[in-house]
């Protein structure tokens, strides 16, 4: 009878932690298409990705696998406040934070139209960054007598990440059109170059993030 009571007690708490467990499933399914939905229209907070659970451990999203998606569409997110904002140094450092997440899915995410994409919205963010000192025009020098610049200019780092996301997605029209408009542009001399505000990528376009989760954002 003991043991009896002690199986049945068992199951009880398995049907309980089954219960629980597909309630956060739920929550993580129904926060990730409502954020999408929102996120197709128009720029939202990174934190709209977010589920309220109950198990701890984030055992639900462990079991979604979601955590690529949701990294991709917090910093997409992150990406487009920043695309936004006047330059600064304080918004500088916040573009350089940025900056460093979407290399870093651009390299290791293991959805290629995730990391194309990223390496499409980084190419954008890397155009309008300013140029490195050496490479700011000075009226002070004679551009025939100094060296070329061992720093890439914001052009050239954009044409890099362009090249990159055409690479990994051929099917990132977004990336071949800005890479296209990237070349056709007359580029400055290499250690004279200067940034110009803008970019061919539009941030948020529509159908962005309505995806499922694994299919890139």
């Amino acid at each position: 009878m003991i043991r009896r009571l002690a199986a049945a007690a068992a199951l009880l708490a398995v049907a309980g932690l089954l219960v629980l467990l597909a309630r956060d499933v739920w929550h993580w399914q129904r926060a990730i298409g409502d954020a999408d939905a929102r996120a197709a229209i128009a720029p939202i907070s990174p934190n709209a990705w977010e589920a309220n659970t109950t198990l701890p451990w984030g055992l639900a999203r462990r079991l979604l696998g979601v955590d690529d998606d949701l990294a991709f569409r917090r910093t997409s997110m992150l990406a487009i406040g920043t695309a936004s904002r006047t330059q600064s140094n304080d918004t500088q450092r916040e573009r350089s934070i940025v900056e460093t997440a979407l290399a870093r899915i651009a390299r290791d995410d293991p959805s290629p139209v995730r990391a194309s994409r990223a390496a499409d919205y980084l190419g954008v963010l890397l155009y309008s960054d300013p140029a490195s000192p050496d490479q700011a025009p000075n009226a002070y020098l004679d551009p025939t007598q100094t060296g070329p610049s061992s720093q890439q200019t914001p052009e050239e780092k954009a044409i890099a990440q362009f090249v990159n996301a055409v690479r990994l997605d051929p099917n990132n029209d977004n990336a071949q059109r800005n890479l296209e408009a990237m070349l056709r542009l007359p580029q400055p001399p290499h250690n004279q170059g200067t940034p110009q505000a803008g970019g061919g990528e539009k941030f948020g376009h529509k159908g962005s993030g309505a995806r499922p989760p694994g299919h890139g954002y």
